[in-house]
């Protein structure tokens, strides 16, 4: 079952691949690349890969903390492919998922261990994917430079799909958003005809004549002539037989189209980007807040498929059962140096906790994986003996005497 065509040609566009083989529809014109036209797509574009690629990667355990492996770390934090930095195969991969649904690389990996040492990345329109009878996905990547085709498995292919509903290919938010990118593009067309002829549109009349359609349209064409050689100030000139009333234009509508937001609004909601972001007014609340809830309520939309399919490619069976990855974005909604310490002398965080809550790696001292409270803050541990010494301390010094003195 192929469910994308073979691409015979490796100059096929972004747009001409999404509008033939995923829409189906040869009407559909605001998918793909050409979408980036709209200022408002292309800031929430870029506002969504931009998060993705800003917040670093990390491998933790089942119990969260974070563990050190340098291959990794510099495979998805450092250098991703042979020729880019993690940081831009982050933003194409995102870009290309958001745009056409669907984004794909190619594991490379070292022959005698099976771990990824790095990607290759492979445009939307050089990849086709097929199910075989047996339900296993197969991937082709056309090399355009070579003119030859690659062959993989599912296991070697990273596939960023941030919206499915078959589990195989993933499907573009701006095919849902056609209607409210051409009400918007209609008026800002309206606008530019507004400023380009709204002030000498206006009603010529020829007194004392008759005219049918051919003579009507002479006289347009001849006024339009005359209006050519006219520039900034100039006057038009008329003779006695023609009288020229200039249209009137209702500012209200060029006001309501200027001003309409809900456009924007709905590109906003689609791609789950907070509407100030892109100009739209925001609640009632700090910037701060509006920025700790996209990036607690929001990204996770994005983060979960990419760091569920990088642990899928990345790590092996073994390794799987044992660690994850996640976006570290402590620098937005991590908490400060008060609320650790705080937490730390209650007892609900050990100061090595304290530390990875901080960002800082955790000390080696066994004593920080302990514990502490108050009485000057010693170990949980030790509480009570250190009560149970003081007690014996002060009785010898003060020994308690019964009722009848003894």
């Amino acid at each position: 079952m192929s469910f994308f065509q073979a691409l015979g040609s490796s100059k096929l566009s972004y747009d001409d691949y999404v509008s033939s083989v995923l829409s189906g529809n040869a009407e559909q014109q605001y998918v793909g690349i050409s979408a980036l036209k709209n200022s408002d797509i292309l800031g929430a574009v870029s506002i969504v890969a931009g998060d993705i690629a800003r917040f670093p990667l990390l491998k933790k355990d089942l119990n969260g903390d974070i563990i050190r492996d340098e291959t990794v770390n510099y495979l998805l934090n450092v250098k991703s492919t042979k020729n880019a930095s993690a940081r831009t195969w982050k933003f194409a991969m995102a870009v290309n998922a958001i745009l056409t649904g669907n984004a794909y690389s190619r594991v490379l990996r070292d022959p005698k261990t099976g771990k990824a040492l790095q990607f290759q990345f492979f445009k939307p329109s050089e990849t086709s994917l097929e199910e075989t009878k047996e339900h296993e996905l197969i991937y082709t990547f056309v090399d355009s430079l070579k003119g030859t085709s690659i062959k993989c498995k599912a296991d070697d292919v990273i596939h960023w799909k941030f919206f499915s509903h078959d589990t195989i290919l993933g499907r573009s938010p701006l095919l849902s958003l056609g209607d409210e990118m051409a009400m918007q593009e209609g008026g800002t067309n309206t606008l530019k005809k507004f400023f380009k002829d709204g002030f000498s549109s206006g009603i010529i009349k020829l007194k004392g004549a008759q005219l049918n359609g051919e003579a009507r349209k002479r006289a347009r064409l001849d006024f339009e002539k005359m209006r050519e050689g006219s520039t900034g100030g100039s006057p038009l000139i008329f003779d006695d037989t023609q009288e020229y009333t200039p249209l009137e234009i209702d500012t209200s509508v060029l006001q309501l189209i200027s001003t309409n937001n809900f456009t924007t609004a709905q590109i906003a909601k689609a791609l789950r980007v907070p509407s100030y972001k892109l100009g739209v007014n925001s609640p009632n609340q700090s910037v701060a807040q509006l920025m700790e809830d996209y990036v607690t309520n929001d990204l996770p939309f994005y983060f979960d498929a990419i760091t569920s399919e990088l642990a899928l490619k990345v790590l092996n069976d073994r390794e799987r059962k044992r660690y994850y990855f996640d976006f570290d974005t402590r620098s937005i909604t991590g908490r400060n140096v008060d609320e650790i310490i705080k937490l730390v002398n209650n007892t609900l965080l050990t100061p090595n906790q304290g530390l990875v809550e901080l960002g800082k790696q955790p000390s080696s001292n066994p004593d920080m994986d302990r514990y502490q409270t108050s009485l000057n803050y010693v170990f949980l541990d030790k509480k009570e003996e250190y009560q149970t010494v003081k007690g014996g301390e002060k009785s010898e010094e003060n020994p308690i005497q019964g009722p009848d003195g003894g």
